[in-house]
């Protein structure tokens, strides 16, 4: 003869029974669901990062392309700046050979201002700045600011050189209003080589796959 059993058993069948029924008709089935609702409904923390690798992010690994920081083993608070200071010798192509062109490509642009030699300077210029990212795809935008910085310091080099006894420097003041220019020219220079390095490298992404 069965055992009848016994009636909290039957009240604690029936409870989870109503419970099933409800978890169904609310469309998660079981224990799953509710896990899964709690793994959602968990807030997710975006790792922090600063403003720089905000404007620029770092770039997608290339096809073929090894990891531009292996063997870099510094972990520290200054790792984005160290890391940079990592990379400049390790593409001197980017950096400095673009440099160099940018820098004679922006003297004749300076010399020939209004003619069509100097136009083709001009987009020579911002060229070689765009190359310094493309090249530099280990990081494009920082190729693209040192080679900025260092084909300006060759430009204020040959400027010191030519206005070397102007008569003009010795009218007062002219000369911090010279150094004045040169710095402020310097400093936007070098933000528009950041930018055409990391155009530079965006397009050669971009070639490499198109659905990047």
């Amino acid at each position: 003869m069965p055992k009848k059993s016994s009636p909290p058993m039957d009240a604690e069948r029936r409870a989870e029974a109503r419970r099933r029924a409800r978890l169904q008709a609310q469309g998660r089935p079981g224990e799953e669901g509710e896990e899964q609702d709690e793994v959602e409904a968990a807030p997710t923390r975006r790792p922090s990062t600063s403003m720089v690798q905000r404007l620029f992010p770092p770039a997608a690994p290339l096809p073929g392309k090894p990891d531009p920081l292996a063997g870099f083993t510094y972990s520290g608070r200054l790792r984005p700046v160290v890391s940079s200071l990592w990379l400049i010798p390790r593409n001197l192509l980017a950096g400095v050979v673009m440099g160099v062109l940018w820098a004679a490509a922006y003297i004749v642009t300076i010399q020939y201002a209004s003619s069509m030699v100097g136009s083709i300077a001009s987009f020579a210029s911002f060229g070689a700045l765009v190359a310094a990212g493309w090249i530099g795809w280990q990081r494009p935008w920082l190729y693209g600011f040192v080679a900025a910085v260092i084909g300006y310091v060759i430009y204020t080099i040959y400027v010191i050189i030519a206005l070397a006894g102007n008569p003009a420097l010795n009218q007062p003041g002219a000369t911090t209003q010279a150094a004045l220019f040169l710095f402020t020219n310097g400093v936007l220079q070098a933000g528009i080589g950041a930018l055409a390095g990391f155009y530079g490298g965006y397009l050669r992404r971009r070639m490499a796959d198109p659905t990047a």
